[in-house]
């Protein structure tokens, strides 16, 4: 008998192996357990942190390399500078939700939507609106159905948040320690997952470096433009005279995230509202506020700085981003182009390692 097939199939080290792993995973699934109550909390402190973290490498610098105390200062900056407006924000959009929806159903019952209609038909639009698809749809009912979910739901995150103070003030602590350990101890614990990877280093490198640039890209390219354009289109709504403005800019921001329309879908509707009330001088500044200091620095800010930074392609840039919102809900802003650039990292790395050989 040949000493290969006197071997045993499953020798000391494939047990010890096999073991370990299944240790390993029960492991994780179980400090999964632990996390997922606060996975929320966690997941906005990393993402403040890696937007802030350039402010905290200066801060650091001042304080001469005083971690403790630099993340200290930053995370005091955090609570005060951006969680806190962030939550009167909120409050806010709220509140402007609610009265939009009672405003609209009034609006509609007075018969001011009848009145409406009228003079949208008797404009240039009437060879639109006087389309039989049109004619069919019931936008009356469409309107305050649409009005009626988003406030509700808006009204049922506020009032969640009011019922669950003490779990909500638990979720900001836990946001506020995890935030101040990510600026001080961050850069090791990247460096630690980092070396976790099977890859040799020039490919961990690489995915690392694609990872920074995606995130990088998503964020100057299109979060921090889509900010911009809502609050450029909520300042323009509240000097021309359009109400709830707070609620329309916030409206702007996310279709600012769209490929196809993006904030024109909020200010155009504005200036024609203006427009329908008998303002005209009104609707002709805001459309030219939503063209000039809206729509048109989208076009050459996007390209700039998403061409900059992310050697992903538009397509599947935008399209991991719609994906992301949702799978994942807001956070798939960010979440949805990360899971892109890290499945084109992996092929890249199969095609290099197998295909090619």
């Amino acid at each position: 008998m040949s000493d290969r097939s006197s071997r045993p199939l499953l020798t000391r080290t494939h047990l010890f192996a096999a073991a370990f792993f299944i240790v390993l995973i029960f492991l994780l699934y179980q400090a999964s357990r632990l996390i997922t109550p606060f996975l929320s909390a966690v997941l906005w402190a990393a993402i403040i942190v890696l937007i802030l973290y350039p402010l905290y490498a200066r801060v650091l610098r001042l304080l001469r390399g005083r971690k403790t105390l630099a993340a200290g200062v930053m995370t005091f900056f955090t609570l005060i500078l951006v969680i806190g407006p962030t939550v009167v924000l909120f409050a806010l959009l709220t509140g402007e939700v609610v009265d939009l929806y009672t405003a609209a159903v009034e609006f509609i019952q007075s018969g001011g939507w009848a009145d409406l209609w009228g003079r949208l038909k008797t404009s240039s639009l009437g060879s639109v609106l006087s389309q039989p698809y049109l004619a069919e749809l019931d936008i009356k009912s469409r309107v305050i159905n649409g009005l009626g979910d988003l406030s509700a739901g808006m009204a049922a995150q506020l009032g969640a948040m009011l019922k669950n103070m003490l779990l909500a003030l638990l979720n900001l602590f836990i946001m506020l320690f995890v935030i101040f350990f990510f600026f001080r101890d961050g850069k090791a614990y990247a460096d630690e997952v980092t070396d976790l990877l099977p890859f040799p280093k020039t490919q961990k490198k690489s995915i690392m470096e694609n990872l920074g640039n995606t995130f990088s890209a998503v964020l100057n390219g299109l979060f921090l433009v889509a900010l911009l354009q809502g609050l450029m289109t909520g300042v323009g709504f509240l000097i021309f005279g359009v109400p709830f403005a707070i609620f329309w800019g916030f409206l702007a921001a996310i279709a600012a995230l769209l490929p196809i329309g993006g904030s024109a879908l909020v200010w155009v509707p504005g200036a024609l509202y203006l427009f329908l009330k008998g303002s005209t001088l009104k609707a002709v500044l805001l459309a030219a506020w939503g063209t000039l200091l809206v729509s048109t620095p989208d076009n050459f800010l996007k390209p700039i700085l998403i061409g900059r930074k992310a050697k992903l392609p538009t397509f599947f840039l935008f399209l991991g981003i719609l994906g992301g919102i949702q799978a994942y809900g807001i956070l798939g802003v960010l979440f949805g182009p990360l899971v892109v650039t890290l499945l084109i990292a992996f092929l890249r790395i199969y095609r290099e390692e197998y295909a090619e050989k």
